[in-house]
Formats: C-alpha cells, structure tokens, sequence
C-alpha cells in the first residue's frame, strides 16, 4: 500500500461508535507496538472541517526504529491495548 492509498483513508468517514478517547493506550495490526491517543478529529469542533477518520498518537513502545514518536493514524485500525 503506497503513500497515496494510506492518505486516502483519514478522509473516509470515521468507525461509528468507536470507544477510543483521549488518553487511552492503543495498538494496531500495522505496525504493532503501543501508543497514546493525543487527538481524535473525527468531530472537530468547527462546522467547516470534514469528520476524519484519523487520530493524532504518541508511540509508548515504539514498533520499529525508523518511525517518529507522533504519528498520525487511522481510527479504524486502532485497538484499545491490552484490550486488543
């Protein structure tokens, strides 16, 4: 999956009823390793901004060395952790 593809998919509608929030710990199939969720923008505060699904996180246990700390990242593919 290339670049174009994974950009793609912070623009498709948010997972409807998801339980992240704020704070909590989550994991993910692609990459592994644990993070913390610092902003969720699938319901931005501003009318004139998109629902995204798309989630800012901070990597905890970081899945492999070439990957920086923040990263941006698709709500659909995120887990709670340990709950996964």
């Amino acid at each position: 999956m290339g670049y174009k593809e994974r950009v793609k998919e912070f623009f498709e509608k948010p997972p409807v009823g998801h339980d992240l929030e704020v704070g909590c710990l989550v994991t993910c199939s692609c990459h592994g390793g644990v993070a913390v969720v610092l902003e969720l923008y699938d319901q931005p505060d501003e009318e004139d901004y998109p629902n995204m699904n798309m989630a800012k996180i901070w990597w905890v246990k970081l899945p492999h060395s070439n990957i920086d700390r923040v990263w941006m990242h698709t709500i659909a593919r995120l887990k709670r952790y340990p709950d996964s």
